[in-house]
């Protein structure tokens, strides 16, 4: 008797939060499709019925982890404009984002280990950059129809300071890194 649709998708995600959890702690190449499935409780084979293949499924994790990550957890905080900006910055350049414990950003945990990947991952990886500028903006107190310069300027600070925050080796400098980070992006948004 066949699986339901419903059990499927359950499956799914199953695969794609292990898969999500694997790839933002260990990377592409340190991931192995046997360790996502049996983390997810499921065999190699089943696999094979939702993904046709370990790129695939980095694709869709990258999709998943950014739907469910740290910056998508504000998107319904009930907070607009500077308030919302300096909640979201608190919150993404922090030690606890670094710590992962939560499902991290993609964007800044994954960050360079793009760069070598097909040009498929490289463009969802870039579209999930364009959402973050657009979710940011959208929330500004002044958005603007396009986004603007501060945006991106916001948001490569933001995953440039937690990608370079994650490999110090000095948890003091990290946390530095990242209040440094906080007020310069506070500044350019004009948000003290």
């Amino acid at each position: 008797m066949p699986y339901s649709p419903q059990h499927k998708e359950e499956s799914r995600l199953r695969i794609l939060e292990s898969a999500a959890k694997s790839f933002l702690h260990k990377g592409y190449e340190q991931t192995g499709i046997n360790d996502v499935m049996r983390d997810a409780g499921m065999t190699r084979g089943a696999f094979y019925a939702h993904f046709s293949s370990k790129s695939e499924l980095y694709d869709k994790a990258m999709l998943y982890a950014a739907a469910h990550g740290r910056l998508a957890s504000h998107k319904n905080s009930g907070q607009r404009g500077s308030e919302w900006l300096m909640t979201m910055l608190e919150g993404y350049l922090s030690l606890d984002h670094l710590a992962g414990e939560e499902t991290p950003c993609p964007l800044a945990f994954l960050v360079t280990d793009i760069a070598n990947r097909e040009p498929q991952v490289r463009q969802t990886y870039t579209r999930i950059y364009r959402r973050m500028n657009s979710l940011i903006e959208r929330y500004r107190d002044n958005p603007s129809n396009q986004q603007n310069e501060e945006v991106l300027a916001l948001t490569a600070l933001m995953v440039g300071g937690v990608a370079l925050s994650r490999v110090v080796d000095d948890e003091r400098l990290a946390e530095r890194i990242l209040t440094s980070c906080r007020q310069t992006a506070a500044e350019l948004l004009d948000i003290q």
